[in-house]
């Protein structure tokens, strides 16, 4: 007498269960497209600064004058665009709005408001004069006579 061959394992029906969600079923499901990957942001999401005005008082290059300064410079253009220039090398450009005594830098990871802002003028001696642009208590300074 010969063996009988063992008989295959039993397949296993389909749910017909519709309440049944695909995630609640224990094997994972190969064949499943892999997940979109994210797109590249459109171009018009590029930094765009709007339209800067700046009083021509303002008007050059401020040099910060301690550490509590935020940047190492700031650059005013009479169009007004702006500057931020750190020691490190990094530049950021964009522009500034004033109004009034109120600014706001608007630059790549801005925009940077300012409530007050003002300049004085002072006599250092020796024929050396210079302003003294202060930006919420932040201040940064310009030899404008002497040398």
């Amino acid at each position: 007498m010969q063996p009988t061959p063992p008989s295959p394992p039993p397949r296993a029906e389909p749910s017909s269960d519709l309440s049944e969600s695909p995630s609640a079923t224990p094997t994972d499901d190969i064949t499943e497209p892999p997940s979109p990957t994210t797109p590249e942001p459109p171009a018009s999401s590029e930094f765009v600064a709007p339209k800067g005005s700046v009083p021509g008082e303002l008007v050059g290059e401020w040099d910060g004058d301690g550490t509590s300064a935020r940047f190492d410079k700031i650059r005013f253009s009479s169009g007004g665009d702006v500057s931020l220039i750190y020691n490190s090398g990094l530049v950021l450009e964009g522009s500034a709005v004033v109004d009034g005594t109120s600014m706001t830098l608007y630059v790549p990871g801005g925009p940077i408001p300012y409530a007050y802002w003002s300049i004085e003028e002072f006599d250092a001696g020796y024929g050396y004069t210079f302003e003294n642009l202060r930006m919420d208590g932040i201040s940064y300074v310009r030899q404008i006579a002497g040398g």
